[in-house]
């Protein structure tokens, strides 16, 4: 479900803007510092109720204001378009779908699935496993049903273990708790496992269109404690250490994601620009599968397009997410090639001191 429109009030340096959008490419172009990336905040905010550059949802409000309001309106097959809003004021925050409050923020992140292309992308490659578990819980979270359920509980279960652990509890104790906890791991270990084998087949291809390299690419999936061990038998192995640590050290929460290029670690074989165009595949791939499984049309928030890629790697992107049929929305300091596009496909935006303009 593509946006139809969105406006923008009272945020960071954006006074007022309405947008009417294109359902494929919204290019916004403009000097350093103009407002592009406040733009792809905005619309990051609405998506996830929170910012990519601060925790603290007040610092995006302009400068001598109090609160700041964001609307979007949503196509929807067959059907009247679904207004989105949230405002932020006196600290709280107020979200409606289709006129109603929301009572979980999950609700809009269901209906936004937002993907991040821009600062740290290498973070996925080169920094700790919990970049590459958020990864893998984007998908499931959209793609299986079943999947936050159990997550939920598997934390839930999780951290009573660790308070058994930290207050002394008894053995006896401790093993109840591994029963369910063992249960609940494992369910959440397959349903990754699932996931993963679905996604290689198409970050194998997405990847090979994008790099063009003559070499082998490959995933590894390590599911956060011994194959050889079913997750209980683990647990009861680990429990000593786990007493003199207070936590549990081991399972789903440890999972993690190895990406080899020719059988060696990417950030080792790679340049800086190729790692780029990698985690854009990995990301390509996921919308792509979410497409295909569940009908779901997904936001590319693309900042810098320009950085550390050239035109031609920054054409063939933007093909690529054409060819998904994704909403995107990319912020570059002067305008990309472009090759078969319309008006109806692609619009574009001048920003300068935080006005936007469309160029017609």
């Amino acid at each position: 479900m593509p946006l139809k429109s969105f406006s923008i009030d009272r945020f960071r340096n954006i006074e007022s803007a309405s947008l009417r959008l294109a359902p494929q490419i919204n290019l916004f172009i403009g000097e350093n510092a103009a407002g592009k990336t406040s733009l792809l905040e905005a619309l990051f905010v609405l998506a996830r109720a929170r910012s990519f550059r601060t925790r603290n949802l007040d610092k995006v409000i302009r400068s001598g204001e109090d609160s700041f309001l964001l609307v979007a309106s949503m196509g929807q097959e067959g059907k009247r378009d679904m207004p989105v809003g949230m405002s932020r004021s006196d600290k709280k925050l107020i979200a409606r779908i289709d006129g109603k409050p929301i009572k979980r923020l999950s609700e809009l992140a269901a209906l936004f699935p937002v993907q991040w292309l821009g600062g740290n992308l290498h973070r996925l490659i080169e920094e700790g496993p919990v970049f590459r578990r958020r990864y893998l819980d984007w998908g499931l979270f959209h793609v299986k049903q079943s999947y936050m359920p159990a997550w939920q509980r598997f934390q839930k279960l999780l951290k009573q273990r660790n308070a058994a652990l930290r207050k002394g509890r008894s053995s006896q104790e401790i093993n109840a708790w591994d029963i369910e906890l063992a249960a609940s791991g494992e369910a959440l270990h397959q349903l990754r496992e699932s996931y993963i084998a679905e996604l290689e087949a198409v970050v194998l291809r997405i990847c090979q269109e994008l790099l063009v390299l003559p070499g082998i690419f490959r995933m590894a999936y390590r599911r956060g404690w011994a194959a050889d061990q079913d997750y209980r038998e683990a647990l009861q192995a680990s429990l000593v250490k786990d007493r003199e640590q207070g936590f549990t050290r081991i399972g789903p929460q440890r999972a993690d994601l190895a990406f080899y290029y020719d059988d060696r670690p990417v950030n080792e074989q790679l340049s800086r620009g190729q790692l780029k165009l990698l985690v854009t595949g990995l990301r390509v791939a996921q919308a792509q599968l979410l497409k295909q499984e569940v009908s779901q049309t997904s936001l590319f928030l693309m900042d810098d397009l320009g950085a550390e890629l050239d035109r031609e790697n920054q054409l063939r992107v933007l093909r690529l997410l054409q060819s998904i049929e994704a909403q995107v929305f990319v912020t570059a300091i002067s305008e990309p090639v472009e090759s078969g596009w319309n008006s109806e496909q692609m619009r574009r935006f001048h920003v300068k001191h935080g006005g936007v303009t469309e160029v017609l």
